[in-house]
């Protein structure tokens, strides 16, 4: 979708429903920010744990990981 698609969306919007949009994202972004930093103060354990922390960061770190598989 482009910018411009994504306008004329929300244009087409109520205002009632814009708030609800963005109650939502408000709500998503918190619970974001609380996860990552709860994950911030538990080091990392496994993988798992790694993968997860780099996927809150927005890294993708699978490739990387891969690598280190393959030369241990």
């Amino acid at each position: 979708m482009t910018e411009e698609e994504l306008l004329s969306r929300l244009a087409s919007l109520s205002t009632e429903q814009l708030d609800a949009i963005q109650t939502k994202l408000l709500e998503k972004a918190e619970r974001k920010e609380a996860e990552r930093e709860r994950l911030k103060k538990l080091p990392p354990r496994t993988s798992n744990d790694l993968e997860a922390l780099a996927e809150l960061q927005d890294l993708d770190l699978s490739s990387l990981l891969r690598d280190v598989k393959r030369y241990r």
